[in-house]
């Protein structure tokens, strides 16, 4: 894997985040809208669709488990180091953008583009799959909780995680794989617009987020200590870990990708819904996102 091979990639996600910030300029949308949108309508259904559609079994869900337990411990840990680091609630963002990376927006595809009709591909991508279903969940449920606690106490912060339908939609779809329930090809056919749907507004949250403030002052601190621990000490400690595990090639080229992958984008939705600092996680997405070129090919090279 090369930097020419990731670089359309990167492009893309950045032309469409800053489709999100021409659409906010020039048409005022509200990002708190669309925001809520992604949370409440779209992440639910492409976490249903996701779970349903994989071509993996009902096993593979531990893949999910794995990663949602490991998301929070980092998640936890990176809080910790934000409150040495600031006084205000941006020590909660950094933990929220600290426990997981974008794996719907740019692991899924790439594996998609590059290991797609390998031998042996088709389940390192299932484990893509089941990945972002876990990081779909920990989004809306841990991420949204650390940055919920920025500015409400602990009852309305979890009564707010209660509430995301995202968690309801993946219990009952891990449910009906078990009995081997298949959506019908009408509503199958259907339901895939939301999935594209989801990936475009999920990268325009990001421009949107910008673009609502006139005078946007970076913030340096924030951004590179977020990219040094996610894409940094975060994919260290992962790639260690599983290099302990008896993986094949591609098992092991996807758990090297879905460690060093940049900021998660859904962090941005998260910050704008609950307004804690949404220009900060957008700026540090963007940069992630475009250091992503030389920083993901980079770690893969060396891993490998």
């Amino acid at each position: 894997m090369t930097a020419y091979e990731i670089m359309p990639r990167v492009a893309y996600l950045i032309a469409v985040s800053m489709l999100g910030w021409y659409t906010t300029r020039k048409f005022k949308v509200n990002s708190q809208d669309i925001a809520k949108l992604l949370i409440y309508i779209f992440s639910p259904i492409v976490c249903f669709v996701l779970i349903l559609n994989s071509p993996a079994n009902i096993n593979y869900a531990m893949y999910s488990v794995v990663f949602y337990v490991v998301s929070c411990i980092a998640a936890f840990l990176a809080y910790l180091v934000g409150r040495l680091l600031w006084k205000d609630n941006r020590a909660n963002l950094f933990g929220a953008a600290g426990g997981q990376g974008n794996v719907g927006y740019f692991v899924l595809p790439l594996a998609i583009g590059l290991l797609g009709g390998t031998p042996d591909g088709a389940a390192a991508i299932s484990i893509v799959v089941f990945a972002k279903v876990a990081s779909s969940i920990y989004e809306f449920t841990a991420a949204y909780y650390i940055t919920a606690r920025g500015r409400y106490s602990i009852k309305n912060s979890l009564i707010m995680v209660l509430k995301m339908p995202t968690l309801h939609a993946a219990i009952l779809a891990l449910i009906l794989k078990y009995f081997h329930f298949e959506l019908p090809d009408v509503i199958k056919s259907s339901v895939d617009g939301f999935v594209g749907g989801y990936s475009t507004l999920g990268m325009m949250i990001i421009g949107m987020s910008l673009a609502r403030f006139d005078k946007l002052i970076p913030d340096w601190k924030f951004a590179i200590a977020s990219i040094l621990w996610k894409q940094g000490l975060y994919a260290l400690v992962i790639i260690a870990i599983f290099r302990l595990f008896n993986l094949n090639h591609y098992e092991y080229v996807v758990m090297v990708m879905l460690a060093c992958n940049p900021l998660a984008a859904n962090i941005a939705a998260v910050a704008s819904a609950l307004d804690v600092h949404p220009e900060k996680a957008a700026f540090a997405i963007m940069l992630s996102t475009i250091l992503a070129v030389v920083t993901v090919p980079l770690t893969i090279w060396l891993a490998m």
